[in-house]
C-alpha cells in the first residue's frame, strides 16, 4: 500500500498543474510592460485576431493612448478565472489600477474591476472580450 501511494504521489508530482489566474496574471503582466513602454506590435500580439470588437478600432485607440499620453500605468490583479469546459475560454475577473499622464490634462487615475475574456493558442492567452469603458485603449477613434 505504501508503494502504491508512493508512485501515485510520483506521477502528481510530475504532472504541472497550470493555476489559471496565475497564467492570466502573467498574460496581463506582459500587456501592461508593453503598454507602458509603448510597444504596439507587443501589445496586440496578445490581442486574438477573433477579437470581438473592431481590432482594428483598439489598435487605433492604444495608438491613441500612445500619442495622447506621456506615460500609462497599468497594475493589474486577477482575483478569480473561470475556464468553459465546452469551449476552453478563459473569464478573468480582474481588478486594475490604471494612471494616465497627459501634457494638455494632467493625471488621470482610475480604478475598478473589470472582466476580460481570453483564448489560448500555441502562442498563449490572446484577448477575445473586454467589456466597456475599455480597460486598454482610453482614446477612442
Amino acid at each position: 500500500m505504501k508503494l502504491l501511494a508512493l508512485l501515485f504521489f510520483v506521477l502528481l508530482s510530475g504532472c504541472a498543474l497550470i493555476d489559471p489566474s496565475s497564467e492570466v496574471g502573467r498574460t496581463l503582466h506582459q500587456m501592461n510592460q508593453a503598454y507602458k513602454d509603448k510597444d504596439l506590435d507587443a501589445f496586440m500580439s496578445f490581442v486574438s485576431p477573433e477579437y470581438e470588437g473592431s481590432r482594428n478600432n483598439l489598435q487605433i485607440a492604444v495608438e491613441n493612448d500612445f500619442a495622447g499620453f506621456t506615460e500609462v500605468d497599468y497594475r493589474t490583479s486577477v482575483f478569480q478565472t473561470l475556464i468553459d469546459e465546452q469551449t476552453g475560454v478563459y473569464n478573468a475577473s480582474v481588478y486594475f489600477f490604471r494612471t494616465a499622464r497627459s501634457p494638455r490634462y494632467g493625471i488621470d487615475n482610475q480604478s475598478g474591476e473589470t472582466v476580460l475574456t481570453f483564448s489560448k493558442d500555441e502562442n498563449g492567452l490572446k484577448l477575445i472580450r473586454m467589456p466597456e469603458p475599455a480597460l486598454y485603449g482610453l482614446i477612442l477613434p
